[in-house]
């Protein structure tokens, strides 16, 4: 049974996300747009091709729960980033008369262009088919200590040995794939709205205070500000690994490009933007696929004239960044 490497899969993913915006007509942009939405549908939910084509994204996709209704018996569970990027996918104007059926494309063409993105990203073509896909989301479950069981439900297998089979990845990539998974899972449940899964890769003290730098699998860097009291109490060390927290109103946007004084600094994309009477929710995604939210007042959003698909600067200060050892 073939599954892809962790460090694969975040290449597909990338290439993926990048392939579905460079699009020179509406045509392109409407049917790479639907080829992205199955794409996330087998490679996060696990969905055996047939299911994903035949899927109403208008019933089956529930936003509020992040779960995708595969069958009668067989709900499926997705980390929320991946939910939120599908909601700004299907309402997108370009595809908006083809809700109900926008994964509803021919099993041949989505085969071909599964084949083309992956050797786009120099992966052999096989290696980025449906199939493959769905077994390298099983081989994540296993690896994260799901039980066999649970992970035969989740895919829809026939029997638990079907599942055991997904057991090879490697114990350095099981643990980038766990550092990954407890990010998601802990943006999915914080009140801060932000997290990040690393390790320490490095802590400089000074007499009251030290910088700690948290690495996580794809090579994203987060910098805390903590009392020195904090490290000992928290027995911080180099190579531990912790869960860095940001309230999304501490997190500050400015245009692409654009130099800050805040530690942390990241390019990112508008994902959406919700507005309330006051105040707006702004989605994004960081150039290393992670989410991230923003909370400003209106008016921030329309002198920036923020909106999906803009580039943008996120930044948030060392000092607001809060650390919990996992």
């Amino acid at each position: 049974m073939k599954f892809l490497s962790a460090d694969n899969l975040l290449l597909l993913d990338r290439t993926w996300r990048d392939w579905s915006t460079r699009v020179h007509t509406m045509k392109q942009k409407r049917i790479r747009l639907r080829l992205y939405v199955l794409y996330l549908l087998i490679r996060h939910g696990g969905l055996r091709l047939g299911e994903a084509l035949t899927l109403n994204d208008k019933r089956d996709l529930v936003f509020s729960t992040s779960t995708i209704r595969v069958a009668n018996d067989r709900d499926v569970q997705i980390p929320e980033h991946v939910m939120t990027e599908l909601l700004s996918l299907v309402e997108d104007p370009a595809v908006q008369e083809l809700q109900g059926h926008l994964s509803h494309v021919d099993p041949g063409y989505v085969r071909k262009n599964f084949y083309l993105v992956a050797e786009s990203c120099g992966l052999d073509r096989t290696m980025g088919g449906p199939r493959v896909l769905r077994h390298s989301r099983g081989a994540e479950l296993i690896n994260l200590g799901i039980p066999v069981l649970i992970v035969q439900k989740y895919l829809g297998l026939q029997s638990p040995a079907q599942a055991v089979q997904l057991r090879d990845f490697q114990d350095s990539e099981a643990r980038e794939i766990l550092h990954s998974h407890l990010r998601r899972e802990t943006l999915r449940h914080s009140s801060a709205r932000n997290a990040f899964a690393g390790t320490i890769s490095a802590i400089s003290e000074s007499t009251t205070m030290a910088e700690v730098v948290l690495s996580a699998p794809s090579g994203l860097e987060v910098r805390a500000s903590i009392s020195m009291e904090s490290v000992r109490s928290l027995n911080l060390y180099e190579g531990q690994t912790v869960t860095a927290t940001v309230k999304a109103p501490w997190v500050v946007l400015a245009p692409a490009n654009t130099p800050t004084s805040n530690a942390n600094n990241y390019q990112a994309t508008v994902l959406y933007v919700r507005e309330g009477p006051l105040e707006a929710s702004i989605r994004l995604s960081l150039e290393d696929g992670t989410g991230m939210a923003a909370l400003m007042g209106r008016d921030g959003v329309q002198r920036l004239g923020l909106a999906a698909g803009l580039q943008c600067t996120v930044s948030f200060s060392s000092m607001s960044v809060v650390l919990t050892p996992n």
